[in-house]
């Protein structure tokens, strides 16, 4: 089928279909795949779950997707590429061509219309085309699914809004806000303007921290003694930001459905071996893994494609040094991270 261009129109009208609502010649998803997309930069433990789960996923057994797919591109590339964008958004679009070749369709572009019609919206531009599109069900969007984790999105955001305020505060010297209160006496406006220049210019950003100021206080004859003083207007316990920070990532971990372990968190009663990331995995498998395994095999086969993917097998594993050394030969999780997880990188020295 020839691509059909359409370019967008000045005046949108929008017309609601359940929780979507129709813009132009396509139906808008309830919840911006851009925001979506913007989540995943966001938050370290956010992000390594949707690559994780991704990299499990896309472990292949059989194919014959390499048939269609050019550019020195691999089945296995393509599809973690299209299941990290399923992870993130609920969504995944697979571009097909005229000549059946297959392309990643950014999720973040990708719409779709009553009738069945895809386009990708692109610099303003939209383009019809034809395309495979998976999807996690939601019920919320007739036309769109939904991913894991969307009912901790405001934990995502709280969390990035506690690193800029910490940012923020760096900036600003690591100092908090106080005021400058006269008693018995008035700053003059020359005093006025040297307090804006010094706070403004000498005062801002780490690189001029523990800078000092002189405060003068003068009093007229028969008055009280002048005084000036700075006074702290709030203060913000170092200690609430790291329970904020831990209950926040823990119910992002717990949305997605990883083991701790997998994502860099452990207690100190848990470094080294034993079963406890094996009791955690094998959950994981049963719960996450195994439905959208089959899903995704579903998916595929009902387009026309062979896919079989490999399951994750925990049961032949005696410790936890052993399910580590079995994802990285996967390449699921990298040296790196094995070592993280199995708490060696401070007798590593790395």
């Amino acid at each position: 089928m020839d691509k059909e261009i359409v370019i967008k129109g000045a005046g949108s009208s929008k017309q609601f279909v359940a929780n979507d609502y129709w813009l132009d010649n396509y139906i808008e998803p309830f919840i911006s795949f851009g925001s979506l997309l913007a989540m995943y930069y966001a938050n370290t433990y956010h992000r390594r779950s949707i690559r994780i789960k991704a990299a499990i996923l896309s472990q292949i057994e059989e194919t014959n997707l390499d048939q269609f797919i050019e550019g020195g591109t691999t089945a296995k590339d393509l599809l973690y590429s299209f299941l990290i964008n399923m992870e993130i958004h609920g969504n995944a679009f697979l571009e097909k061509t005229q000549n059946n070749k297959l392309y990643l369709l950014p999720t973040q572009e990708a719409r779709v219309d009553t009738e069945g019609n895809f386009f990708q919206v692109s610099f303003g531009r939209v383009q019809r085309l034809e395309a495979l599109h998976m999807r996690y069900y939601s019920p919320s969007s007739r036309w769109y699914g939904e991913p894991d984790y969307l009912a901790t999105l405001l934990q995502i955001q709280t969390t990035q809004k506690a690193d800029k305020y910490n940012d923020s505060f760096f900036n600003n010297g690591a100092k908090p806000d106080f005021a400058i209160v006269f008693e018995n006496s008035e700053p003059t406006s020359e005093q006025m303007e040297a307090f804006k220049t010094f706070f403004g210019e000498n005062y801002k950003g780490y690189d001029n921290a523990h800078k000092s100021i002189v405060l003068a206080a003068k009093s007229e004859m028969g008055e009280k003694d002048a005084k000036i003083r700075l006074e702290e207007l709030s203060k913000i316990e170092d200690i609430s930001f790291e329970k904020l920070k831990s209950v926040n990532r823990d119910e992002i971990i717990s949305a997605h459905g990883v083991p701790p372990r997998l994502v860099g968190v452990m207690n100190s009663g848990q470094l080294g071996g034993g079963q406890e990331l094996i009791g955690q995995l094998h959950a994981f498998n049963e719960l996450e893994i195994k439905p959208k395994i089959e899903l995704t095999e579903q998916f595929f086969k009902t387009n026309g494609y062979k896919l079989k993917l490999k399951p994750l097998d925990v049961t032949n594993f005696k410790d936890d040094a052993d399910v580590i050394t079995g994802l990285v030969d996967r390449n699921i999780i990298s040296i790196t991270e094995a070592r993280d997880i199995l708490g060696w990188q401070k007798n590593l020295g790395s």
